[in-house]
C-alpha cells in the first residue's frame, strides 16, 4: 500500500484513535511555547491534527488556531471534544492544496508532519509562517524495541505482518525549502504506559500499517499478541516513548 493510501486509513479509526493515542509530555507543549516566543495573540496552524490529540493544551491557552486534517471523521471528533474552545478553526484539507488568508506565528504538525509531501512541506510551511516564525514537529517514538514482549511478539509479525510498500522519511536535511530555516533545536522526552493486552490491541488498531493488513492476518496477529500477553505478561506490558521534537525558525 502506498504512502497517499495509508495516510487516509487513520479516518476509519477515529473513536477508536481518540480513545487510545496518546497526547504528548506537558514539558513539550511548554518547551515549544517557550522557545518560539509565541505571545497571547500569536496564530497558529496545525497540520494534521487528527482528533485533537495535541491541540487542546494549546487552545486551552487561548491561541487563535487553524488545524487541517484530511479525514473527514477525524474533524468531527475533534470538532466535537473542542468544541467549547472558539479560539479554534478545525478544517478538513490537505496542507499541500489549502490557501491560507494570513500568516501564521507558529505550526504545529504531532506525528503528521511525514505524510506531507516531501517535495511541498518545508516549501509551503515557510511559505504561511510569518517572518521569524517557528515549525514545531514532533511525535511519540517507540524505543527499547529489543527486549522483552517486543521481541517474543517478532515471530507473529514474521508470519503475519506481510511487507508494505511505504516512504515516510520525518527530517532530512535536502527536503525542498528546508535551507529556508535555522538549524532546528532538537529535543527528547522519554515517558512510559503501561497497557492491558485489550488496550494494546486497540493502539495497534490505530496504526496505518496494521489497519492496512489483510482482515484475516490482522485477526490471527491480534489474536496471537493478546494470547502472548495474558500468558506470559501477567496481562500487561509497558511501552517505552521518547516524545521527540524538531523546531526551527525561519531566517
Amino acid at each position: 500500500m502506498s504512502n497517499t493510501e495509508l495516510k487516509t486509513t487513520f479516518n476509519t479509526a477515529a473513536i477508536l484513535y481518540e480513545e487510545v493515542r496518546p497526547g504528548y509530555p506537558e514539558e513539550l507543549i511548554s518547551d515549544v511555547i517557550a522557545l518560539s516566543c509565541i505571545e497571547n495573540h500569536s496564530r497558529i496552524l496545525e497540520i494534521g491534527c487528527g482528533t485533537g490529540k495535541a491541540t487542546r493544551p494549546f487552545a486551552e491557552r487561548g491561541y487563535e488556531m487553524v488545524c487541517l486534517d484530511i479525514g473527514v471523521d477525524l474533524v468531527a471528533v475533534a470538532s466535537e471534544r473542542l468544541k467549547e474552545f472558539p479560539n479554534v478553526l478545525f478544517v478538513e484539507q490537505a496542507f499541500e492544496g489549502w490557501q491560507p488568508e494570513d500568516k501564521f506565528d507558529l505550526i504545529i504538525s504531532a506525528t503528521a508532519f511525514h505524510w506531507v509531501d516531501p517535495k511541498v512541506r518545508y516549501l509551503k510551511a515557510f511559505e504561511v509562517l510569518e517572518s521569524g516564525g517557528f515549525l514545531a514537529v514532533f511525535s511519540n517514538q517507540h524505543v527499547r524495541k529489543d527486549e522483552g514482549f517486543f521481541v517474543e511478539s517478532q515471530s507473529l509479525y514474521d508470519k503475519y505482518y506481510p511487507p508494505l510498500t511505504t516512504n515516510r522519511p520525518t527530517h532530512a536535511t535536502n527536503f525542498p525549502g528546508v535551507e529556508a530555516f535555522q538549524d532546528p533545536i532538537k529535543r527528547v522526552y522519554p515517558w512510559t504506559q503501561t497497557y492491558s493486552s485489550e488496550q494494546y490491541i486497540k493502539l495497534l488498531g490505530t496504526y496505518s500499517d496494521h489497519i492496512a493488513l489483510p482482515d484475516e492476518n490482522r485477526h490471527c496477529l491480534f489474536d496471537g499478541i493478546v494470547n502472548l500477553i495474558e500468558t506470559k505478561y501477567n496481562g500487561r506490558i509497558t511501552k517505552h516513548y521518547e516524545a521527540v521534537l524538531d523546531l526551527r525558525e525561519t531566517k
